[in-house]
């Protein structure tokens, strides 16, 4: 399972960074900003594993808690997944609209 959930992360992220590079104006910020917000927090998960934090409580012993961090990041991985899926679902519903139109006109 985490397998696919990794490369669905990578895929997403693949496939945000290609739009970005073609689209223009305020649509290549946005698909850049989804890009940034899933590769940065893809990398802030991947540090904090690689050299995990040492959490203890006050006895000494490890409390076995998720760092905040690893939160955070996982945070921003979902809001750039839930922006890319908002910018999919909007180009998806432009096209349906566009091709009713040709459509309906011929």
């Amino acid at each position: 399972m985490l397998t696919a959930i990794i490369i669905f992360i990578v895929g997403l992220f693949a496939a945000t960074t290609n739009i970005t590079i073609r689209a223009k104006g305020f649509k290549r910020l946005y698909w850049l900003f989804c890009s940034l917000l899933i590769g940065f927090g893809s990398l802030t998960v991947i540090y904090y594993l690689a050299f995990p934090e040492q959490s203890g409580l006050p006895t000494g012993t490890p409390s076995g808690e998720m760092p905040a961090a690893i939160g955070l990041a996982g945070l921003i991985i979902r809001l750039g997944i839930s922006a890319a899926l908002i910018g999919f679902i909007v180009m998806a519903l432009r096209r349906l609209i566009l091709l009713s139109k040709k459509t309906d006109a011929g």
